[in-house]
């Protein structure tokens, strides 16, 4: 277990090395994973581990490493590879080992969790320890962004999983539920103030209605909308929702075209429905055991942000799980705690081989 630990703090250190700003992908050329990717080959090469290629977005790709156990139980460990902007940040890149965290940007969101599964497969890999399950790690681009690495995976699983573990910091809790989310930009006719506040006050009426549905722990849905005024004249409406597991972005979407009409034009921007996985799913159960014998809380929680699970639900039971803490993310003091990483690759080794 020292050797896969060791693994995971060194290659975390190796890939926060490396920038995958994928807010900057747009600006420059070429995939803002690329390096990201190259890593992950390197070792898979090295270790001996079946992996592939599969394009989300132009010259963009998700890494995808496979165990392949067929006929047992499908298992898909879900890491972005892709950070927030590193601006504002002080030597943002440097992977530095300090005070028992490991410093930088990506070094909680996503990169820590990312290490963390992947040495873990090499170590057993190496150690040819069978795994209980048909395992398959997919390390996604553009997370961060629209999520269009995860719904391109979702696609290309039409049969789907037993479990997909969306790994995102979570101070090594069990997520069962999360929120949706619904983003579009409404251009109202050039010119005319009063259908922009008809929309408006149609959207008012609509929040009405959302928020009448409730989640026992995530509670309300939250609607958003901010009216600006370009400066041809052309009234822009921005709407933000983070919608309940309920909820279907669809069904959201159509309802404000509805709203808008003839007034102007609805331009959708991203969307992702949430989570609420049944707590009684046998897998689940499985890892929750795995949490319990590493003396970890095993309680599960519902949290109020949207992870790539938003595009996977469809296909199978999802929980979100993983090593840091969300408080962390996007922050310009980024950072892992080292004991955080150890406690990850514990319990993933036993949720593989023992559970």
């Amino acid at each position: 277990m020292n050797e896969i630990i060791a693994s995971a703090v060194s290659l975390t250190r190796e890939l926060v090395r490396v920038p995958s700003e994928s807010s900057d992908a747009i600006a420059t050329p070429g995939s803002a994973e690329f390096g990201v990717a190259a890593v992950l080959q390197r070792v898979c090469c090295e270790h001996d581990l079946d992996w592939h290629l599969q394009e989300a977005l132009p010259d963009r790709y998700n890494f995808i490493v496979s165990c392949s156990n067929p006929g047992l139980p499908k298992v898909i460990f879900l890491a972005h590879m892709d950070t927030v902007s590193a601006k504002g940040m002080v030597a943002p890149f440097s992977g530095e080992l300090k005070n028992g965290k490991v410093w930088g940007r990506g070094s909680c969101d996503d990169k820590g969790s990312l290490a963390a599964i992947l040495a873990v497969l090499v170590e057993l890999k190496q150690q040819k320890t069978s795994l209980k399950y048909d395992v398959t790690l997919a390390a996604t681009v553009d997370e961060e962004c629209s999520m269009s690495g995860s719904a391109v995976l979702a696609k290309k699983n039409p049969l789907g999983w037993d479990l997909c573990i969306g790994m995102e910091p979570t101070l090594l809790q069990p997520v069962y539920a999360h929120r949706g989310v619904y983003r579009c930009r409404i251009l109202a006719i050039k010119e005319a103030v009063l259908p922009v506040s008809e929309i408006m006050a149609g959207l008012r009426d609509f929040q009405h209605v959302l928020e009448q549905s409730c989640h026992p722990e995530l509670g309300n849905a939250v609607m958003n909308s901010t009216e600006i005024l370009e400066d041809d004249s052309r009234h822009r409406i921005l709407v933000d929702i983070r919608l309940l597991p309920v909820q279907s972005p669809a069904q959201i979407h159509a309802s404000i075209v509805r709203i808008v009409g003839t007034r102007g034009r609805v331009i959708p921007l991203f969307a992702g429905r949430g989570i609420d996985t049944d707590p009684e799913t046998a897998l689940v159960k499985s890892f929750q055991r795995s949490l319990l014998h590493n003396g970890l809380d095993a309680t599960l929680k519902a949290v109020p942000f949207a992870t790539d699970c938003s595009q996977l639900q469809g296909r199978g039971p999802c929980m979100v799980w993983g090593p840091g803490n969300s408080a962390q993310a996007h922050q310009a003091d980024e950072f892992i705690e080292l004991r955080q990483l150890e406690l990850a690759c514990q319990v993933l080794a036993g949720f593989l081989t023992t559970s």
